[in-house]
C-alpha cells in the first residue's frame, strides 16, 4: 500500500479527560480524497509498507501500535527505533493482500479477478472484503455459479465479523456489499437493505431506497464504524413504514424508530460487537432532528440532554453521509452550522459566573442573622458585582467579611 492510503490516528496523551500513560496509535487502511493515481497492480504485487511517524524521543519509549481486528491484514510488524530520536520511527508492515484470496474459481490478471468459477459463501465474503478495501479491483461475475447458503449463522460467527466490519470500514464499502449482492449473498445477511430496491421515496431524494443506503455507507468519510453502519441503516425503517401518495411521493412516518429497532437483530447477525450495535441504535434514532430558527434554548438544551455532545460529532457525521447518499451536495448544512452556533452560546452562558456560584448563599446569611427580605437579595448581589467585577475573591472568608462590613455601614447611617 501507499503511504498516503494510510490514516494514522493520534489519540492524546489526555485523551477524554482521563490520565493517560501510553501514547497510542492506531493505523487504519484509509482513502481519503487525492489527486495521486495511485498504480493499482504495483499496490497489490507490493509486500512493504513503510510508514513513518514523528514522535519525540520520550514518547517512543511508550509507543504502543494498536491494529483494529476489522481491517487488519494478516502481517508481520517491525517497529524500528532510531538512536536518540533523531529521526522519525518507522513502521514497516509486510502484507500480501492477493494472498488471501481462495486459490479455487479465481484467477487473477493483474488488478482483475474473474469470479466465474465456483465458489462457497466462506470465499465470496473474503473476496467482498478485499473488494472493499481495493475498489479499484475489476470484478467479473458474469456466469458464476450460484452460491449457496441458507443462513447466517451456516457460518462461524468469527467470519461474519470480521468479513463485514472489513467491509465497512474500507475504502469504499459498497464494492464489497455490491459483490454480496451480484451473488445472491445480500440477500442471505442484510435482507433489510435490499427489502428498500426499487422503492421511491420523495423529490428529495435522487435514488430508491436501496440505493440511497449504499450511497450513504460511502459518503460516510469518517473511519468510525458505528457512523458508517448507521450510515447503511439509517434508513431501513422506511420499507415497513412506506405509504405511497396520490401524486406519487411517499411518507415514512416515525421510520426512524423502526429502522432503530431493526438495527439489534442485523448487528447480532453479522456478528458485530455490542457495543458498536448500542451506538449504532442511538445513531439512527435520533438522525430525524431539524433545527431551525425558532428553536428556543430551551429545546436546544432539551436536545442536547438526548444527544450529548460527545455524540452529536457522529450524529452530524451521519446527517452529511445521508445528505450525501441522497445526492445532494456534501457542503456543511447551514441549519447545522447555526444549530452548533446555538450549542457554543449556551455553554458560553453555562460557564459565566452567576449568583449561585458565590462561596455562600441565603442559607449563610440568615445563620448571620438576616431576615429573609428585599435586604438579603440586595446583599447577594452586591456581593455577585464585587466579585464578578474582580475586587473581592469568591470564598468563603473574603465574602463574610464584606457582609460584616456592608451591615455595618448600613447601621451606622
Amino acid at each position: 500500500m501507499q503511504a498516503y492510503d494510510i490514516l494514522h490516528k493520534v489519540h492524546g496523551l489526555l485523551g477524554e479527560g482521563e490520565a493517560r500513560t501510553l501514547l497510542g496509535w492506531e493505523l487504519y487502511w484509509y482513502a481519503p480524497a487525492t489527486q495521486q493515481k495511485p498504480d493499482l497492480a504495483d499496490d497489490l504485487k507490493r509486500e512493504t509498507l513503510n510508514l513513518k511517524l514523528q514522535v519525540s524521543p520520550e514518547d517512543l519509549s511508550r509507543l504502543q501500535l494498536s491494529f483494529p481486528e476489522a481491517v487488519m491484514t494478516e502481517g508481520d510488524l517491525q517497529l524500528s527505533l532510531p538512536p536518540h530520536g533523531r529521526q522519525p520511527a518507522q513502521i514497516r508492515f509486510t502484507t500480501k493482500p492477493l494472498q488471501q484470496l481462495p486459490t479455487a474459481g479465481v484467477r487473477v490478471a493483474g488488478s482483475e479477478i474473474d469470479l466465474s468459477g465456483t465458489l462457497s459463501a466462506s470465499d465470496v465474503l473474503s473476496i467482498a472484503r478485499i473488494a472493499a478495501r481495493y475498489p479499484q479491483l475489476i470484478l467479473y461475475t458474469e456466469g458464476a455459479d450460484p452460491v449457496t447458503l441458507k443462513s447466517a449463522d451456516d457460518l462461524p460467527a468469527s467470519q461474519r465479523r470480521h468479513a463485514f466490519r472489513g467491509i465497512i470500514l474500507g475504502r469504499r464499502p459498497t464494492a464489497g456489499f455490491r459483490l454480496l449482492d451480484s451473488l445472491g449473498l445480500l440477500d442471505i445477511f442484510l435482507p433489510e437493505v435490499t427489502a428498500g430496491r426499487g422503492l421511491s421515496q420523495n423529490r428529495f431524494h435522487a435514488h430508491d431506497i436501496f440505493e440511497h443506503l449504499l450511497r450513504a455507507a460511502d459518503g460516510a468519510l469518517d473511519l468510525n464504524e458505528p457512523v458508517r453502519w448507521s450510515a447503511l441503516l439509517h434508513d431501513i425503517g422506511k420499507v415497513p413504514t412506506r405509504v405511497e401518495q396520490a401524486d406519487g411521493e411517499s411518507t415514512f412516518h416515525n421510520h426512524e424508530m423502526y429502522s432503530a429497532r431493526m438495527v439489534v437483530p442485523i448487528m447480532k447477525r453479522l456478528a458485530v460487537p455490542i457495543s458498536v450495535g448500542q451506538k449504532v441504535k442511538f445513531l439512527v434514532r435520533n438522525h430525524m432532528f431539524h433545527y431551525t430558527d425558532e428553536w428556543s434554548d430551551k429545546a436546544v438544551r432539551r436536545f442536547v440532554k438526548k444527544v450529548p455532545l460527545g455524540e452529536l460529532q457522529d450524529l452530524i457525521s451521519l446527517r452529511l453521509a445521508d445528505r450525501k447518499g441522497s445526492g445532494k451536495k456534501t457542503a456543511f448544512p447551514k441549519a447545522l452550522q447555526k444549530l452548533m452556533g446555538h450549542i457554543d452560546e449556551l455553554i458560553a452562558k453555562e460557564q459565566e459566573f452567576k449568583i449561585k456560584d458565590l462561596a455562600i448563599d441565603g442559607h449563610t446569611l440568615i445563620e448571620l442573622g438576616m431576615p429573609q427580605t428585599r435586604a438579603m437579595g440586595d446583599m447577594l448581589k452586591y456581593l455577585f458585582e464585587e466579585v464578578k467585577a474582580g475586587r473581592a475573591e469568591n470564598n468563603r472568608e473574603t465574602l463574610l467579611a464584606l457582609v460584616e462590613s456592608r451591615r455595618a455601614a448600613e447601621a451606622s447611617t
